[in-house]
């Protein structure tokens, strides 16, 4: 309750054992966003305090504290890549690094490519992934990111939007002519 009513960080269990528990406990500002968020919602619990503080240092917590968070509108994002809320961000003035955990969605991706398909009638698959890479959300490992690549073309394609012509290795993807 100390470190909340001083908004600081609240204290890591993560170097403790099976026969020990070792306290780091911060004496001052680590994320200054984060003292900041915690200023400006003085109502949150000590529970709740807690469980963002472990979400803002990027740790897991438990998928029932995720639905009471999520409930609450403190975090977004799906299991295990959450981040803090719009609302949350927008307080702790931590709005870029809000933007970047959400990325792009789907349909906005989808645009962008069918935009920059006009713009340069036609793209290699590493161009497209080069191109939408840094648009999604920066949680997402490489290999979902990977995924919601190929996802994204799956659809279009499906969607008669797009097309692909393959040579040897090189995937080439245009509009689809109608």
């Amino acid at each position: 309750m100390s470190q909340k009513e001083r908004y600081l960080s609240m204290p890591d269990y993560d170097k403790s054992t099976n026969t020990e528990v070792v306290l780091t406990l911060p004496g001052t500002v680590i994320d200054e966003n984060y003292s900041l968020m915690l200023l400006s919602n003085q109502n949150l619990s000590l529970t709740d305090t807690v469980l963002l503080d472990y979400v803002q240092k990027g740790k897991s917590i438990p998928s029932d504290a995720v639905a009471i968070l999520r409930k609450r509108h403190l975090i977004e994002g799906r299991f295990p890549n959450i981040y803090v809320s719009k609302q949350v961000a927008h307080a702790a003035n931590q709005k870029v690094e809000y933007s970047k955990h959400k990325g792009l969605d789907q349909k906005k991706c989808e645009a962008f490519l069918l935009d920059s398909l006009v713009d340069h009638g036609t793209l290699t698959k590493r161009e497209i992934v080069n191109l939408l890479w840094n648009i999604l959300s920066d949680k997402l490992s490489d290999k979902q990111k990977e995924n919601n690549v190929d996802n994204i073309l799956r659809k279009l394609k499906a969607k008669n939007k797009i097309e692909n012509k393959t040579i040897g290795s090189i995937s080439t993807w245009s509009l689809a002519k109608l």
